[in-house]
């Protein structure tokens, strides 16, 4: 046992301690883990860090494995011996049942209940080893919060250690450029500076970061290309649902991306944020404080990459960090900065406003790519029909919907025996007709003889017809191509009828892809325009083309009114096939911010005003 120099008596007077500041802790805990030494000793330094941040009588480290509870680790004064006969067993047992329950919990020692057992426990990855720290505090009339924050961040640190299976590879060393770049800071941390420490770090081109409550309300604290957080707009908004989902299921979301990589699950709420944000790839990451209260960051990347690595590098990080995050984003209030703004001077506000006004109207004209982002869908340039010159049985059918053909080949073939037996019938008829013909010159009838020799030109020509119709009893196919329709095999045997439509089939070298550009943005559109297209089919390609027509009139889409936009794009590989959707990015030229993004405001309150007046 650890002896702790301390005073014997047994009765202590509580007094109210002042509350660590969690965000002051990370620099002190990383320097203990960055030291070398063997994992003994740093678990050591983490219990007399534990007990000087608390003031507090002993510390005890439990592990439980397979239903049993076995102390790894104590520190303890001769005081705190003094309090309780069995202090280490009440301490084991309390343990055992904040490991059982999963959540912290604070306890009067039973001899001496002005001493508290404080136990935070912490579940390890594989569900079958937890460990639990235990500290013996005389807290008074001090909040008890507070020190549960420390106290668990400094349990989750002594997990990673004990759980490391002692290794010769360090636990939490900085081996991260994460944590490099925390440790590298001077003086106090705030909000904004831990944001774009961490922008940096994973190179994203946007970072937000929000608290969240236990009643899974998401509250927006900083975002690194936003002065100022407006909750009102639609990408506000978009960035709160995302969060509450996060904070909701405490599970990253990473898309795209596999769903169930690494722990990672997909959303189709992070999938509109990164459409509407004009980026490629997005993340948001959970890192749990007090209870269900904790940080969500979202991060958005303007190209699309294997981000699993870097996202299990920071959740290992920010496992440690988690309290002091919660700690730091908390902080960044709306209140604080009225009160510091109500502090200044007339003259320092008057100051400030005009640079901020300066700063406004030179960010209003900062021109920036006006772009428009229209559903699209694929459709082929040309479509060929097969279908029935006359009626008839379907004998045989080859092929089916998907089919790639080539130009002559034998789609299906017609029944042609009720052609032969006419034929035959006809021969026959033909042939009396031209022997009355004869009799009937021979006897000097001429008038008889005229009307045998019609009747069978007559069943000539119905031969030659019937011989035309034998013929195209084998449908072929007019062009090279993929069959769109046309699923008959289970109708072989069946009748159709003259002019029936049997297959449908187009060419795929080209396709043509329709954009449903809305009729209050047609204008900007012009013939040439540059566009990039995204299909949903395929999340990570795209395809570059230039606007071909515009239609001259608009149509009612799905209760919208639109003007269909049309490209070609070439599809040498195939893999666009007709009826796939997506996305494009019309690319309509620069524009100023201001106008970008009050247009549309301000062309409504015109209608408005043109109605009224």
């Amino acid at each position: 046992m650890t002896e702790l120099s301390s005073q014997d008596s047994s009765e202590q007077k509580p007094q109210r301690l002042q509350a660590p500041d969690p965000a002051r802790l990370a620099e002190r805990v990383f320097g203990i883990l960055a030291g070398g030494g063997e994992v003994k000793g740093k678990i050591d330094h983490l219990l007399l860090l534990a007990l000087g941040l608390v003031n507090g009588a002993g510390a005890l480290l439990f592990v439980g494995a397979d239903a049993e509870t076995r102390q790894a680790a104590q520190l303890i004064s001769r005081q705190a011996e003094a309090w309780s006969p069995d202090l280490a067993g009440e301490c084991r047992r309390r343990a055992a049942l904040a490991m059982q329950a999963g959540k912290a919990s604070i306890a009067p020692l039973e001899k001496f209940p002005s001493a508290r057992i404080l136990s935070c426990p912490v579940s390890a990855k594989d569900d079958k080893h937890s460990c639990c720290l235990s500290v013996i505090v005389l807290l008074g009339d001090s909040p008890e919060e507070a020190f549960l924050i420390i106290l668990q961040l400094i349990a989750s640190i002594l997990a990673q250690l004990l759980f490391s299976n002692g290794q010769s590879q360090e636990v939490g060393t900085g081996s991260t450029e994460l944590l490099q770049l925390l440790l590298q800071q001077k003086g106090e941390l705030d909000a904004r500076g831990l944001c774009d420490i961490v922008k940096k770090w994973s190179g994203c081109g946007m970072l937000v970061l929000g608290s969240g409550s236990e009643s899974n309300k998401v509250r927006l604290r900083v975002a690194s290309d936003m002065v100022k957080i407006d909750s009102r707009t639609r990408q506000s908004r978009q960035l709160i649902k995302v969060m509450q989902e996060c904070h909701q299921h405490t599970q990253p979301i990473l898309w795209p991306g596999k769903a169930n990589d690494k722990g990672h699950g997909q959303s189709l709420l992070m999938k509109e944020l990164v459409r509407s944000a004009g980026m490629q790839q997005g993340a948001a990451v959970f890192l749990p404080g007090v209870k269900k209260s904790g940080t969500v960051l979202i991060f958005l990347w303007d190209e699309e990459q294997e981000r699993g690595g870097k996202l299990a590098e920071f959740e290992h990080a920010a496992a440690l960090l988690g309290p002091a995050f919660n700690g730091i984003v908390s902080s960044a209030s709306p209140k604080k900065i009225e009160t510091n703004v109500k502090a200044m001077s007339g003259t320092k506000k008057m100051f400030v406003a005009g640079i901020v006004a300066l700063l406004l109207c030179a960010a209003a004209f900062f021109p920036k790519s006006f772009n428009l982002h229209p559903d699209t869908w694929v459709r082929p340039v040309q479509v060929h029909y097969v279908v029935a010159r006359f009626d008839g049985m379907l004998e045989k059918v080859l092929v089916e919907p998907g089919d790639h053909v080539q130009k002559s080949a034998l789609l299906a073939v017609l029944d042609g025996r009720e052609i032969d037996l006419e034929l035959r019938s006809l021969e026959a008829d033909s042939a009396k007709a031209l022997k009355m013909r004869d009799n009937y010159l021979a006897t000097g009838d001429i008038a008889p003889a005229q009307i045998s020799l019609l009747e069978a030109r007559r069943l000539q020509e119905r031969s030659q017809l019937l011989l035309d119709r034998q013929q195209t009893l084998a449908l072929k196919s007019p062009i090279d191509g993929i069959v769109l329709s046309g699923d008959l095999k289970q109708e072989v045997g069946g009748p159709v009828g003259r002019g029936q439509l049997l297959f449908e089939i187009a060419p795929l070298e080209t396709v043509l892809v329709e954009l449903a550009v809305l009729d209050e943005d047609v204008s900007y559109v012009a013939k040439d325009m540059e566009v990039e297209v995204h299909f949903d089919a395929f999340p990570g390609r795209s395809w570059e083309a230039t606007v071909d027509r515009i239609a001259p009139k608009s149509e009612i889409v799905q209760g919208a009114n639109i003007f269909l936009t049309t490209l070609e794009l070439e599809n040498k590989d195939r893999v666009l096939q007709p009826g796939m959707q997506g996305h494009a990015t019309i690319k309509c030229g620069r524009r100023s911010l201001a106008w970008i993004y009050f247009h549309k405001p301000w062309y409504a309150l015109c209608k408005v005003l043109n109605k009224l007046f």
